[in-house]
């Protein structure tokens, strides 16, 4: 016999069970979702990580590789030019699932901002007429001059010192030291990032002061500005050619190109036919991650030794 109103009892609690399903349902979903999205996280990770490490030792190993070299060619000769196996180290190349590069620059081919520090009209003047050669406001030589001195003194027409730098938005010091870099030129007054951008092929900010210019690699720009009166671009070609495929063996053999007439003795004190700084750029890609690392040589000759000066990387 049917018990009155048993039925809609019985279809309430049916009712109730299967919302229990559902809800147990939709909660093991969810975490079994969220195990596996974690368990894909960590996976990316550990793989990021294996990438990020090969790529970082290829960087590495691009950095030593060229050290290696620059101490093969201490051993091998006292100059520095273009055609020395330093300055062809490696074009683009397949390892395994990367790709490796590594381009070396003589920082000597460079003018070092530093150089500046000594306060000297040598250097000022060559810094000066580079500056007029790249069609750059040469009074913002006056600029870099009081950036890296060490007094409060305004230089020229167109120095600073903090009185100008603390009227700006926001405020800050002039640095009186060195520069760490070439992109510091842009809190110096006058600069931008266009004149940074075209100075930067042609400057270099290295650790010491009174580096002087290897004739061997330097820039067509820094060739014609040695000299008291800007050479001709001609000239400075004629400089160019006088490399040869060895560059000069010495100061001497630069010095007595007739370019120099009469300035020989300003300019020995300036330049070099050897190099003790030097560039790498070692850019690799693994996986799906891509860098590069930036690293500053030095050449040490008492010890036919190369050291790391300074390290910095890219990654992406």
């Amino acid at each position: 016999m049917r018990i009155p109103g048993s039925q809609p009892h019985n279809s309430e609690q049916c009712g109730i069970a299967l919302l229990t399903v559902l809800f147990i349902l939709v909660l093991m979903t969810t975490l079994m979702v969220y195990l596996i999205e974690d368990e894909y996280l960590a996976v990316r990770r550990i793989s990021n990580h294996r990438d990020y490490e090969q790529m970082y030792q290829m960087m590495v190993g691009n950095e030593q590789w060229a050290a290696k070299v620059l101490e093969r060619d201490m051993r091998q000769n006292n100059t520095d030019h273009l055609n020395e196996p330093w300055h062809k180290l490696l074009s683009e190349t397949q390892i395994g699932e990367g790709k490796m590069k590594a381009d070396v620059m003589d920082m000597q081919g460079k003018f070092n901002l530093n150089n500046l520090k000594l306060r000297g009209d040598a250097w000022y003047g060559v810094f000066q007429r580079l500056l007029r050669v790249l069609k750059i406001d040469e009074g913002l030589a006056d600029g870099v001059l009081d950036w890296v001195d060490s007094d409060f003194d305004v230089s020229g027409n167109r120095g600073a010192e903090d009185p100008e730098y603390l009227l700006k938005t926001p405020s800050y010091r002039s640095a009186n030291r060195g520069f760490g870099s070439v992109g510091e030129l842009l809190w110096v007054e006058g600069f931008d990032a266009a004149t940074v951008k075209a100075m930067a092929p042609y400057v270099a900010a290295l650790p010491v002061s009174d580096v002087k210019i290897n004739v061997n690699t330097a820039s067509l720009p820094l060739l014609r500005a040695l000299t008291r009166s800007v050479l001709s671009e001609s000239a400075g070609e004629n400089l160019i050619a006088g490399r040869g495929d060895e560059g000069y063996k010495n100061n001497d053999a630069f010095l007595a190109m007739t370019e120099f007439a009469g300035q020989s003795e300003e300019i020995a004190p300036l330049v070099s036919v050897s190099s003790l700084y030097f560039e790498v750029q070692g850019r690799a890609r693994y996986g799906r991650l891509e860098g590069a690392i930036y690293s500053i040589l030095q050449k040490i000759p008492s010890t036919r030794q190369v050291r790391v000066v300074h390290r910095w990387r890219v990654f992406s």
